[in-house]
C-alpha cells in the first residue's frame, strides 16, 4: 500500500463527503488531535481488521448512548462494554476485501467526531505486492508516580515515540504485551518492606482492587478504569483509528508480574486475574479476528462473551498470500507440568506448527508474547538461566533486593518451579522456524525492555538448517526498569544457543519496522533513551537496517 498521508485524506475528504453530515460546532481546542483531527468527546478509539470485518474498541468521556458508527453505505449501533455508558464496541461484518472506507461516530444524527479512513486486508488467496508492519513492546506503565524518578517514560515522550512510527504509515502495528503494569498482589506481598509500604499507599490512594469480587459491574470497575485510562486510553487516544493493531497479552496484562516463589505463583493466571484481564481487554484493546487457517476452537476462543470466531489469546495478522504473523500470548495457558508444560496449549502449538510448514503464504513470522533468543534470569522464560544467588541448588527467580547486586547467570542451579516442558516446546517451534524450505523464520518479541537481533543457528543440539532471526522490537514506555537495573543483568543469550549478533542488544526505548515484499523483509529498529535530547525523536531514522532474503520461487 502507498504511503498516503492520513491527515491530507481526512481534510480532502470533507466532513461531508462520503456521510452528507453537518458537522457541529467545534468549540475547544481539547476535542482535537494531534493532528488536527476533531475528536469530540471521544476519549480513545483503536481498530483491529482482517479483509472483510472491523472490531473498532472506544470510549468517551463522558456516559452517552450507544453511538452509531456510519459510512455510505451502513449504519451500525455500537454495543456498550462497561456498566456506565462510556465504553463501546463495534463489530462490523461483511466489508469488502482491500478497501477503504471512510467511517463517522455519530449519535445516529449528527456527528460526534470527523471522519476517518480505514481499510480492509486483502483477502487470502490475492497477491499484494508490499506491506508495512509496525512492532513494539511494553508500552504500559502509570505516567504518575510519587517521586522524583519515574518508572516510565512521560506519556508526551511515549506519544512522541508513536507519532514518529506512524509517520511512517505502517498497515498494521502489533504491540506485544505489557500494556499496562498495575501488579497489586505481588507488590503488596514483597519481600521488601520499602515496596510493601510503598504498594499499600499507592493502592490505596488509586483504588485497591478487591480479588474476591468480579471486574464489571463492582468497586473494581472504577478502580480499572482508574488504572488502565492513563495508561491506555491517554497513551493511544485517536492515533491509530486508521492503523489496525494487534495487542497480545503477557503477565503484567493479568494484572501481575510473572513469580513463582514460596508464597504465590502469579501464573497461570487465577480467577481474580483473569477476570481483570478479560474486563480491561472488553474496554479498551480489540481482540483478534478470526482467519480461515486458524482453528476456531482454540483456547482462548469460543467465550459466549465476545462475538463470533473472536479469539483473545492467539490471533493472526494475514496480508493476502504475501505475509502471515503468528500472534500467541505466553501466560494465559502455561501449564506446570513437566517435561509435558507449554507457554501455550498443545492446540496452539499445533497450530504454529501446521502454519509455519504451509508455503502459501510468502512469508511467515512468529509474534510470542515471551522472546526467543534472550533471557535475563526470569522465571516464566522458555530457559533455564537463573540468577546465581543464595545457596543450595535451587534459586527463585528474582527482582535484584537490594536494587544495586549485578547477578551472574547460570543453568548449574534450578530455577524454582521453572519446567523443562517450556525449552522442548521452544526447541519444536524452533525447529519449525528454521526448518522451512524457502522462508527464513523470524520472530518478533518484546518483554524484555530492549532493541536486538541476532540469528540463530543451533539450540543445544538442535542444528537449524536455515538460521532462525530473533528481533526484539524495543520497549515504548520504559523509564527506569531497565533488565540490567531491575534483574541485575541486561538480556543475554540464553544458555546452549549459537547465535550470530545482528545489531546487539541494546537496552533503549524504540520499535521496529518490517518492509515485506514477495522476495525480502527488510527490518529497521529504531532507539532512543531518556537523557538524549527529545527533540531527536521527531526525525528518528533507524540504527539497524537489514534485509532478510527468501529463496527464489
Amino acid at each position: 500500500m502507498a504511503d498516503w498521508n492520513r491527515r491530507r485524506f481526512v481534510r480532502a475528504s470533507g466532513a461531508t463527503a462520503a456521510l452528507a453530515l453537518v458537522p457541529m460546532a467545534r468549540s475547544s481546542a481539547s476535542e482535537r488531535a494531534d493532528d488536527g483531527w476533531w475528536s469530540g468527546d471521544l476519549k480513545h478509539l483503536v481498530p483491529a481488521a482482517n479483509h472483510d470485518r472491523f472490531l473498532i474498541k472506544c470510549s468517551f468521556r463522558s456516559p452517552r448512548p450507544p453511538p452509531v458508527l456510519a459510512n455510505a453505505d451502513m449504519r451500525v449501533r455500537a454495543r456498550m462494554t462497561d456498566s456506565e455508558g462510556r465504553y463501546f464496541a463495534f463489530d462490523v461484518g461483511g466489508l469488502k476485501p482491500d478497501h477503504e472506507y471512510t467511517l463517522q461516530l455519530t449519535d445516529g444524527q449528527a456527528p460526534l467526531t470527523d471522519p476517518w479512513p480505514l481499510k480492509t486486508y486483502p483477502a487470502p488467496d490475492a497477491q499484494p505486492t508490499s506491506v508495512r508492519l509496525l512492532a513494539y513492546t511494553c508500552a504500559g506503565g502509570y505516567p504518575a508516580y510519587p517521586g522524583d524518578v519515574q518508572p516510565f517514560l512521560s506519556l508526551a515522550l511515549r506519544r512522541r515515540l508513536l507519532r514518529r512510527a506512524l509517520s511512517f504509515a505502517p498497515d498494521a502495528a502489533i504491540a506485544i504485551g505489557d500494556h499496562i503494569y498495575w501488579d497489586q498482589r505481588t507488590q503488596l506481598e514483597s519481600a521488601r518492606e520499602d515496596v510493601r509500604e510503598r504498594a499499600h499507599a499507592w493502592y490505596t490512594s488509586r483504588g485497591m482492587l478487591d480479588p474476591g469480587l468480579p471486574a464489571k459491574g463492582t468497586v473494581n470497575e472504577a478502580a480499572i478504569k482508574n488504572a488502565v485510562e492513563p495508561q491506555f486510553a491517554d497513551l493511544y487516544g485517536v492515533m491509530l483509528r486508521s492503523t489496525p493493531s494487534y495487542f497480545v497479552s503477557d503477565d503484567h496484562d493479568y494484572f501481575e508480574n510473572d513469580e513463582a516463589t514460596g508464597r504465590f505463583v502469579t501464573l497461570p493466571p487465577h480467577e481474580y486475574q483473569l477476570s481483570f484481564a478479560r474486563f480491561t481487554r472488553e474496554l479498551f484493546m480489540p481482540e483478534f479476528l478470526p482467519d480461515p487457517d486458524r482453528p476456531v476452537l482454540m483456547s482462548g476462543a469460543g467465550a459466549g462473551d465476545r462475538g463470533p470466531g473472536i479469539s483473545e489469546s492467539f490471533g493472526t495478522f494475514r496480508y493476502g498470500n504475501l505475509a502471515e504473523a503468528l500472534i500467541y500470548d505466553c501466560a494465559r495457558f502455561v501449564s506446570l507440568k513437566g517435561d509435558v508444560a507449554g507457554l501455550v496449549p498443545p492446540e496452539s502449538e499445533a497450530w504454529l506448527v501446521a502454519r509455519t510448514a504451509d508455503q502459501r503464504v510468502r512469508h511467515v513470522f512468529h509474534v510470542p508474547s515471551h522472546p526467543f533468543g534472550w533471557t535475563a534470569g526470569k522465571w516464566r522464560e522458555w530457559y533455564p538461566d537463573v540468577a546465581d544467588t543464595g545457596e543450595g541448588d535451587t534459586a527463585v527467580a528474582q527482582m535484584r533486593p537490594d536494587g544495586e547486586k549485578t547477578f551472574r547467570l547460570t543453568t548449574a542451579r534450578r530455577k524454582f518451579l521453572w519446567q523443562r516442558g517450556w525449552f522442548l516446546q521452544h526447541q519444536r517451534l524452533l525447529a519449525a522456524l528454521g526448518g522451512q524450505p524457502k522462508r527464513a523464520g523470524v520472530v518478533l518479541s518484546g518483554d524484555l525492555h530492549a532493541t536486538g537481533h541476532v540469528r540463530i543457528r543451533h539450540s543445544q543440539d538442535l542444528a537449524l538448517p536455515n538460521p532462525v532471526h530473533a528481533i526484539l522490537t524495543g520497549p515504548l514506555g520504559t523509564g527506569v526498569g531497565w533488565p540490567s537495573r531491575a534483574r541485575g543483568t541486561p538480556p543475554l543469550v540464553a544458555s546452549g544457543l549459537e547465535v550470530e549478533d545482528v545489531a546487539s542488544v541494546r537496552e533503549k526505548n524504540g520499535f521496529a519496522l518490517l518492509d515485506i515484499d514477495p522476495g525480502s523483509v527488510t527490518v529497521r529498529l529504531f532507539e532512543w533513551r531518556r537523557g538524549e535530547p527529545e527533540g531527536a525523536i521527531d526525525t528518528l531514522e533507524p540504527y539497524h537496517v537489514h534485509t532478510i532474503q527468501r529463496a527464489s520461487g
